[in-house]
């Protein structure tokens, strides 16, 4: 990919994923659908606080999470279609907006269509988590997870005003910036629109990655 579709990228996939894993945690009874392993620490909560059997349904995520990542693995050796990856993440994310909105409508909040909805929310940030490994180059660094950008970005820094006073170095910290801060700016945003909406606010990120990757990322990389 190109610098700029990069840039563009990780704006658009670090704000998704914040938005996204805000969303369900707060609608969806603490649901990590991006940070997976955050369930374990809410189902281990959740025991030692009168557990119920809805608890263990969250569990399900991570198998589903799995079978996206070797699902991702086998297409992309298949085809090779980085753009056509990314853009299945959005189409993933529309289709799960459209059957929230239609639970909705009929105060649907529980059951097999509630819980699928749910898992196609995981499935499409497993892909995200994939082509994360898949095509390192695609943004500045991890988009799904940030303890290792925020890490970096302090060690950038402090290596920056000791001894490093490099504009390579300055260069990685604001790239670490870009990613925290969109993904900030997408947990804000889903906190706030998904406990107003519900779930149909998977329709922004949705409509938001699936435009870019079929329209806008092409006419980028053509212009270079």
């Amino acid at each position: 990919m190109k610098r700029d579709a990069i840039f563009y990228s990780s704006i658009i996939m670090a704000f998704s994923a914040g938005f996204v894993d805000t969303s369900t945690f707060t609608v969806a009874d603490g649901l990590f659908s991006a940070h997976i392993t955050g369930n374990f620490v809410v189902f281990a909560y959740k025991l030692s606080n009168h557990p119920a059997m809805s608890d263990f349904i969250n569990l399900v995520s991570f198998p589903v999470f799995i079978l996206a990542v070797i699902l991702t693995r086998k297409v992309d050796s298949w085809y090779k279609n980085e753009r056509g990856i990314f853009a299945w993440i959005g189409i993933y994310l529309i289709i799960a907006g459209i059957l929230a909105f239609f639970l909705k409508q009929n105060h649907i909040t529980t059951g097999f269509v509630y819980h699928f909805m749910l898992m196609l929310i995981v499935f499409s940030m497993g892909i995200q988590n994939t082509v994360n490994r898949l095509y390192a180059n695609s943004a500045f660094g991890p988009t799904t997870v940030m303890t290792g950008n925020v890490t970096k970005a302090i060690l950038d820094f402090f290596s920056y005003i000791s001894t490093q006073h490099t504009f390579e170095k300055l260069i990685e910290l604001k790239k670490s910036l870009v990613l925290l801060t969109n993904f900030l700016i997408g947990c804000i945003l889903g906190a706030l629109i998904s406990s107003r909406f519900g779930l149909v606010s998977m329709l922004i990120p949705g409509i938001l990655i699936t435009v870019y990757y079929t329209v806008f990322s092409r006419k980028i990389s053509l212009s270079f």
